[in-house]
């Protein structure tokens, strides 16, 4: 099981900046964080989007840079393409999309964003994704879908190596069976029967699709949940941490 780092917000840069690089040293797998543009309180405050990631790409040596999650709904597809391909670009290929179909609603309505329903907003990510993979090839690309459409569309540098996206299905189990058909690697909830249930679509799949985990409060009895999780065919668990972030170096441990 590889373990990743998902950091908990903070509007601290010496405190961000250090906790990557710590988990870059100890040998975690991944670094993440909450990408979210608004704020519901006054007091919530955070440093999240494309900048700090290309930040931390400069600052590390190894670990993988993947958020969890950037949501679709905020982003146009040119700036997806545009801005996984340069820090696929500046990290060495150690960026991977790590993108959901947004349920924040909260946050475009605070922004004045339209908010489709569900079923829009999942066929609408498969769409992205599915042009996305045509555009990073470096061709111009024409992309007819019933949401996403594309006209001699174009992003280059192409990224050197195909962009990994990671799906963040949470526990839509309607987002999971449609992920497995386009994803690299479906991110769900920490709960068993959700695990389960992805397991059991992406073997029915016959896709190479990778499964992971994405936990927001742990225990002391996570070496046996991480177990669990491996057995039922998870390989990368996202474990949240926060502040002090004293867990880091020991989380690493973990990992096997």
């Amino acid at each position: 099981m590889r373990i990743a780092a998902n950091i908990l917000p903070t509007a601290d840069w010496a405190t961000l900046r250090d906790v990557a690089v710590r988990a870059d040293s100890c040998g975690l797998d991944a670094v993440g964080f909450l990408d979210h543009y608004h704020s519901e309180q006054a007091q919530w405050s955070w440093l999240s989007g494309w900048s700090v990631y290309g930040a931390l790409a400069a600052l590390t040596k190894r670990i993988r840079l993947v958020p969890m999650v950037i949501d679709r709904l905020n982003h146009l597809p040119g700036v997806l393409a545009k801005e996984a391909s340069v820090l696929s670009a500046i990290s060495g290929g150690r960026f991977e999309l790590g993108i959901g179909a947004g349920d924040y609603t909260s946050e475009q309505r605070a922004w004045g964003l339209h908010v489709p329903d569900a079923a829009t907003r999942f066929a609408a990510l498969e769409e992205t994704v599915r042009a996305l993979r045509l555009v990073w090839t470096g061709e111009l690309v024409s992309f007819e879908g019933a949401h996403v459409r594309l006209r001699d569309a174009a992003c280059l540098p192409a990224p050197a190596g195909p962009v990994r996206v990671v799906v963040g299905a949470g526990k839509s189990r309607r987002l999971i069976r449609s992920a497995v058909g386009y994803a690299d690697e479906v991110n769900v909830y920490a709960d068993d029967e959700i695990v389960r249930f992805a397991r059991d679509e992406i073997e029915r799949s016959a896709r190479d699709v990778a499964l992971s985990v994405y936990v927001w409060n742990w225990s002391d009895d996570i070496e046996v949940r991480v177990r669990t999780w491996a057995d039922c065919g998870a390989d990368r668990a996202f474990l949240t941490f926060r502040s002090p972030y004293d867990e880091i170096e020991t989380a690493a441990s973990l990992a096997g």
